[in-house]
């Protein structure tokens, strides 16, 4: 019976040292738009680390890269047109809600129709069925558009509510607008925000070349471009970039001066949109050298 006692405690004590240690899980789950318009889940299971601590030093150790998928799930197969709609969380947890739609297939022209009967409220007998759609709405942690070599094109995920974040290469660009992504062009657009439109405006300038941009027509120059900060918009002009830095020199060639200098270029055509805050801005910045 005392034997008994002491293995029940043991396992007790045990259990309680377990839960005590505060192991962190993560579960990944990126969607991943293939060069071939193909669109795979990614779900990666890893332990991210024991929140337990140490006053024992260690030694910094090798950075390790981190483990492969462990689970490929293809949502639509490759060469098959689909849509990939990307929300706003409305919340913190980084995580995004997106809706990936094939449409039906088209019937071909000569299929069998409908046969025809001679009571017209009885139901039709043979009847094809009619293609339908397919909608599949999945929670993940980003969405990534690859190239023909795998290179990452550009990604889409969420640091905070209410905001998606595009990111191209080192150029980051926030926006607080729904996105959808074309699964065989890797075109990115805004949706309408009329119900029923099929008309969405397409961002056919990246985050990085609205950066080139900016900087190769000379308003912003190539040093303050690594600290701008980019927010995508859509107004009556439609979708636009606007870029916000600091200008730093001297006014009038006398004082040591920071102002902020900030552009609006198209998203859809690359040209600079002037308003009166630019303009201002713009104005006194010529004063600053």
């Amino acid at each position: 019976m005392r034997r008994k006692n002491l293995t029940i405690s043991f396992f007790l004590v045990a259990t309680l040292f377990f839960f005590s240690a505060n192991f962190s899980f993560a579960k990944a789950d990126d969607l991943v738009i293939t060069d071939d318009g193909g669109v795979i889940l990614y779900v990666t299971n890893n332990v991210l680390a024991d929140s337990t601590k140490s006053n024992v030093e260690t030694k910094p150790t090798a950075p390790v890269s981190p483990p492969a998928p462990v689970k490929t799930v293809p949502i639509v197969p490759a060469h098959t047109e689909s849509t990939i709609k990307i929300n706003p969380p409305i919340n913190n947890d980084q995580k995004i809600q997106v809706t990936v739609t094939t449409p039906a297939p088209l019937q071909q022209s000569g299929s069998v129709s409908p046969t025809k009967t001679l009571n017209p409220s009885s139901p039709s007998i043979n009847k094809p069925p009619v293609p339908q759609a397919t909608v599949v709405t999945k929670t993940v942690d980003q969405v990534v558009a690859k190239g023909a070599g795998g290179q990452t094109v550009f990604s889409i995920k969420s640091d905070k509510a209410n905001q998606l974040t595009i990111s191209q290469e080192e150029v980051k660009a926030k926006t607080s607008l729904p996105l959808q992504v074309d699964s065989l062009s890797h075109a990115i657009s805004v949706p309408s925000s009329s119900e029923g439109s099929a008309n969405p405006s397409r961002v056919s300038v990246l985050p990085k070349e609205a950066i080139q941009g900016v900087v190769n027509k000379g308003i912003l120059e190539s040093k303050n471009a690594s600290n701008a900060q980019v927010t995508l918009t859509k107004d009556a002009s439609g979708v636009n970039y606007t870029v916000d830095s600091v200008k730093s020199g001297k006014l009038f060639g006398v004082f040591s001066i920071k102002a902020p200098d900030e552009v609006q270029l198209s998203a859809q055509t690359g040209k600079i949109v002037p308003t009166p805050k630019t303009t201002i801005l713009n104005f006194f910045g010529r004063f600053i050298k």
